[in-house]
């Protein structure tokens, strides 16, 4: 298979989704990622500081070259398309490279065509493709870049600075990805530490200044919080209310093929902690999510574990045409309507 091909038809059906979607509402900061864009608004344009904000820092900081870039172009408020759409656009970029680090850590555990299948199965027929091209003002596409990075440094790099950086890069797009620590092993102690607490220190600086509490995240200070004694999960992977399954049947695959891999069980420990965390919140169906939004940071995870299951499957003498016409081509398609369904009805 011809990897380059397929990326590149990756590349521009993500830019092309975005466009579509930019262009048909005349804007790209909605929901949430107001509350995000806020903070990059109100440094870079307007040079104060923020409201009071639970949101984390992590996105702005990831925008802020386009919207100093832009603010040089247009001397707007900041609010105005082109603002909102190179915004979006930064976050696109995130979320493609971030599929680039996904095939390169599955290809140190599997063969090019099961890597690129699986990649393909992760871009097209997941919520990836909603939150990495339709509505990528948010956390989630940058939160699944930011899990890249970290399982990139953590797998081929071996430096123990670099790993609490990249973790502290993780915590930064959305703190309960904090979870990924679990996967840290064999790596010397206060470089670790040294590097997370520089990673995450914009964080803490922003919770102080803007919340008077640096140790605390407002999430937990305000009437939402966690009830670990009421777990929602099987709601949370089977409801219609952004059931993870229900609106994304092959990441069910991928947790099956996760069960039965030998990859390193705290990868495995971290899919079922996070299960646990998001069941036992106090809106466990996420708001207005498509699918399990907060599930987008462990993809590259259910990646691992889809693309054992294709390499079963090919030992089973399947074959690349198979994997098309039966796993990615209609779970995709399936993805586009349920997408399509969502914004309707949204």
């Amino acid at each position: 298979m011809n990897i380059s091909k397929w990326f590149l038809i990756i590349f521009v059906l993500y830019i092309a989704g975005y466009f579509s979607h930019a262009l048909f509402l005349g804007k790209t900061v909605f929901g949430d990622g107001r509350f995000y864009y806020s903070w990059v608004k109100s440094t870079v344009i307007d040079f104060q500081l923020p409201q009071p904000n639970k949101y984390t820092i992590g996105p702005a900081i990831a925008w802020a070259p386009a919207v100093a870039w832009t603010h040089t172009l247009v001397r707007g408020t900041g609010y105005e398309f082109p603002y909102q759409f190179f915004v979006g656009a930064t976050s696109v970029l995130f979320s493609i490279a971030g599929l680039v680090l996904m095939f390169r850590l599955l290809r140190s555990y599997y063969t090019p065509t099961i890597s690129l299948l699986t990649t393909l199965s992760i871009a097209f027929a997941t919520n990836l493709y909603f939150y990495g091209s339709l509505d990528p003002v948010n956390s989630h596409a940058l939160s699944f870049f930011a899990a890249t990075v970290f399982l990139n440094m953590l797998h081929f790099q071996k430096n123990s600075f670099l790993t609490g950086l990249s973790l502290g890069f993780v915590g930064l797009m959305r703190t309960q990805d904090l979870i990924y620590a679990l996967a840290i092993k064999k790596v010397r102690i206060l470089p670790c530490l040294a590097g997370f607490f520089l990673g995450f220190l914009p964080q803490l600086i922003a919770w102080q200044v803007v919340n008077g509490k640096f140790w605390m995240s407002p999430y937990l200070s305000g009437s939402e919080g966690f009830n670990f004694f009421q777990p929602h999960i099987l709601e949370v992977l089977f409801s219609y209310r952004s059931g993870l399954f229900f609106w994304t049947p092959i990441l069910l695959l991928g947790l099956i093929g996760l069960w039965f891999s030998k990859l390193n069980i705290w990868l495995k420990i971290i899919v079922f902690v996070q299960i646990f965390l998001v069941s036992t919140w106090s809106t466990w169906w996420q708001g207005a999510s498509y699918s399990g939004r907060m599930f987008v940071s462990i993809l590259p995870i259910f990646a691992l574990g889809l693309g054992y299951m294709y390499t079963w499957l090919w030992k089973k003498t399947w074959r690349e045409f198979y994997y098309f016409y039966v796993f990615i081509v209609p779970l995709s398609l399936l993805n586009m309507l349920l997408i399509i369904y969502f914004l309707l009805i949204t």
